[in-house]
């Protein structure tokens, strides 16, 4: 739902196109004397290059641009980078490929998020929004990263970099208050502790927000966002030995997250004619998702000799993630989910950068172990539909059903109406280790002044292990029909009888122990490419390589048994383009890619019971497009950025095969990966004091699910295109500065997540106004 007409929709949304492919076109329109840009490294490839050396697809957010464009945690990050789309709770995208899943099946991630070092688990990705004060650069890197970064990194890559300790002493602090119960604490200070040798760095961050979603049963707010934050770094750095350095870091996180989605029904059961004016819920559960994590890390750094740099990073992460969920999405109390996940993470990476005239590179070697403990109990309710029982009656014996016509079949449906939907009661407990070894290399070879060839290779390996406990009972069993009903006839008895069979079968057949399984997966992963310098400032490249998302052990919860299934690959073509203009004021940087993507995991269903599922490699995709950016410092105060995505997302071969239908999906676009996404901002900082920002960031609309017939839908719903506006102005003295802030400032409505058949869905959120005061030294 839009506020306004279509065509003001489209306008705008041409307008801020148009914008950004004008302001491509500014090197022949810009003055000579203007300041140039800062210089930005690159970390993020294991080697340190500036961004124009960076023949890799990459977005780099600095610490100023955070602090100017009121980047408040990861997810504004994304929101505002062209070909990444994302939404704290549900995770994000890039190049419209899912971090987590494209097409259903698989149990590894797509994309990777690093902080300091330390791979984060999914559930921190997707619920953290993980907060950006004192973080001194942003990274998203898009594009498959495997040779370098390895498994989960198919899509990208995004790392993160907090401020390490200096031997100047610094320090800064905020404090903020805005609508519907925002309340914003942080402090970070730093400096010498030993003359020379050891130095500190400690932080804190507390982030609290009531919400604007009414849980009308109780009375609360249903979507809190409760983040807090802790660091604290030591460097040190021997005096009589100055080309090694030691570091080491402790964080602490902690999030609770309320729902975001909203009922699309009213309290008589009709659907709201307004949803924007109606953002509630009516829950007797508190629902909601946490997170406690804890990182250590230890970095060792060496400068050998001119040449030659060996450093060591070391991480240990223990993460404790899970939720609360009213399952029912109603007041009565009926069906909850608990769901709980202790995951302890170390890994220890050993490189060795090396950079001569002609030859610069890195080779190195790196470890990780995953332990993960899964626990999970509740009642939920799964209708007929669901568990298969309407497609099982109707099914030829052939195919395992029990070949009924229609109209016997729907009879027969009408006599378990009290016990449809079904409610399950589940325990089970799961435990899966991931073990993983890989050695890489990267180099560029330069071999004059107008040509360098590069390549890199990863040899990966990979070990998961698998085991499993589950107990599934139906709570409801007892208000199944009685085959021993004398006012049934024999027919009527037989059927009643064999559908009970087949229900408690279900819950019997997803019980028991599934002993432990392993496989392992080799991968060699490839990189070349070469890059043409037309001159010191205008740089073409092009590279080939291949991606990986590993293969797997996986569950089929209907059968409680595990399995194995293969990687899957993607050969990357992409052609990217760096230059500066107007004696460094303007860049103007590019990339075109194609990606070929093969054996795909998808879930392979043998039954119409739809959690009687494997993963299986049966599907292929390609994803093509390009993505913009520039930034142009028009003068000492002010400054102009923006950028412009496109990634055609299609699956080539995905068929989805039951025994009474097939799904062909081939053709259709993934799942919520919107085509078109852009970004326009400027920044404005006067001599005086005065300071103005404002941003635009658009995406596209997407599809809100895959398969919408499975779900019974009879069309396929689209998540809305966005456009958000968002604002900082101030006044900066040399230690205070004020803020108003503002997000989505124009209060635009659009529907974020549609509903996929569930009456959920989730909305944007509305305008929200914010006033900070900040103190540095």
């Amino acid at each position: 739902m839009q506020t306004g007409p279509m065509m003001k929709q489209n306008a705008i949304t041409l307008a801020i196109r148009t914008s950004i492919l004008c302001s491509l076109m500014l090197p022949g329109m810009a003055n000579a004397d203007d300041q140039a840009i800062e210089r930005i490294m690159v970390t993020g490839q294991k080697v340190d290059r500036t961004l124009q050396e960076t023949t890799a697809s990459v977005a780099v957010i600095t610490s100023k641009q955070i602090e100017d464009q009121n980047i408040n945690d990861l997810y504004d990050a994304l929101e505002r980078t062209p070909n990444v789309n994302g939404d704290l709770r549900n995770g994000f995208s890039i190049r419209g490929i899912d971090a987590y899943n494209v097409s259903g099946g698989g149990s590894s991630n797509l994309a990777s998020l690093y902080i300091d070092g330390a791979v984060m688990p999914f559930d921190i990705i997707r619920q953290g929004g993980f907060s950006t004060w004192d973080v001194s650069q942003i990274e998203i890197l898009r594009g498959p990263q495997s040779t370098l970064q390895g498994r989960n990194s198919l899509a990208g890559a995004i790392i993160m970099r907090t401020v390490d300790p200096s031997f100047e002493w610094e320090g800064k602090a905020r404090l903020g208050v805005g609508e519907y119960g925002q309340r914003e604490y942080a402090a970070a200070i730093g400096g010498e502790v030993i003359e020379d040798e050891v130095a500190f760095r400690a932080s804190a961050d507390k982030n609290d927000f009531d919400g604007y979603i009414d849980n009308t049963f109780t009375g609360e707010t249903a979507d809190h966002n409760d983040n807090e934050t802790y660091r604290l770094k030591l460097k040190y750095q021997p005096s009589s030995f100055q080309d090694f350095y030691a570091q080491i870091g402790y964080t602490k996180n902690k999030t609770n997250l309320g729902i975001r989605g909203t009922s699309t029904l009213a309290a008589d059961g009709s659907k709201l004619a307004d949803p924007f004016a109606h953002r509630q819920v009516s829950l007797d559960l508190a629902s909601f998702t946490f997170t406690d994590m804890d990182i250590y890390t230890l970095e060792l750094n060496y400068d050998i000799n001119d040449i030659w740099t060996a450093s060591a990073v070391s991480t240990y992460s223990t993460v404790e993630a899970g939720f609360s969920w009213d399952d029912d999405a109603t007041s009565e109390p009926t069906a909850a989910r608990f769901w709980n996940n202790q995951e302890d993470t170390f890994s220890q990476e050993v490189k060795f950068v090396f950079d001569t005239e002609q030859f610069s590179g890195v080779i190195g070697g790196f470890y990780a172990n995953q332990e993960n403990e899964i626990t999970s109990h509740g009642q939920r309710y799964i209708s007929f539909q669901r568990l298969g029982v309407p497609a099982l009656l109707v099914t030829s014996p052939d195919d395992g059903g029990l070949g009924l016509p229609q109209s016997l079949a729907d009879m027969v449906l009408g006599l378990y109406a009290d016990v449809d939907p079904v409610l399950i009661y589940n325990e089970a407990l799961t435990k899966q280790s991931v073990t993983n070894l890989a050695l890489y290399g990267d180099a560029v070879y330069k071999i004059n002044d107008s040509w360098d060839i590069f390549a890199g290779f990863r040899f990966d390996r990979e070990k998961q292990e698998n085991e499993s406990d589950g107990d599934v009972s139906i709570s409801n069993a007892y208000l199944m029909p009685d085959p021993s009903n004398p006012a049934f006839d024999p027919m009527t008895s037989a059927l009643v009888a064999g559908i009970n069979q087949k229900l408690l079968g279900f819950a019997s057949s997803a019980s028991g122990v599934e002993p432990l399984l392993d496989a392992s997966f080799n991968a060699f992963l490839p990189k070349l490419g070469a890059s043409y310098h037309w001159n010191s400032d205008i740089t073409t490249s092009f590279t080939v390589q291949q991606g990986y998302r590993s293969g797997g052990v996986g569950t089929n919860t209907a059968r409680n048994t595990t399995h194995t299934f293969e990687p899957e690959y993607t050969w990357n073509y992409e052609l990217a383009f760096r230059s500066v203009w107007l004696e460094g004021s303007l860049s103007a940087n590019a990339n075109i890619f194609y990606v070929d993507w093969q054996d795909q995991q998808v879930n392979v269903q043998f039954s119409s019971n739809s959690f009687d599922s494997e993963t299986r490699n049966a599907g292929s995709s390609t994803v093509q497009g390009f993505e913009a950016e520039f930034f142009y410092q028009i003068d000492s105060d002010w400054n102009v950025y923006g950028g412009l995505g496109y990634a055609k997302t299609e699956f080539n071969e995905f068929k989805i095969v039951l025994p009474t239908v097939t799904y062909d999906l081939s053709g259709n676009s993934f799942e919520d990966a919107p085509e078109w996404t852009a970004n326009l901002g400027s920044t404005y900082r006067s001599d005086a004091g005065f300071f103005a920002n404002l941003n635009v960031s658009y995406a596209g609309e997407s599809s809100g699910i895959n398969n919408p017939a499975a779900a019974g839908l009879d069309h396929l719903p689209m998540n809305d295109e966005r456009i958000l506006v968002n604002a900082r102005v101030g006044y900066e003295w040399d230690s205070f500065s004020i803020y108003a802030l503002g997000t989505n400032i124009l209060d635009n409505e659009y529907m974020s997540l549609v509903d996929v058949g569930y009456n959920f869905q989730t909305l944007s959120a509305p305008r929200q106004l914010t006033l900070r005061v900040e103190a540095q030294f």
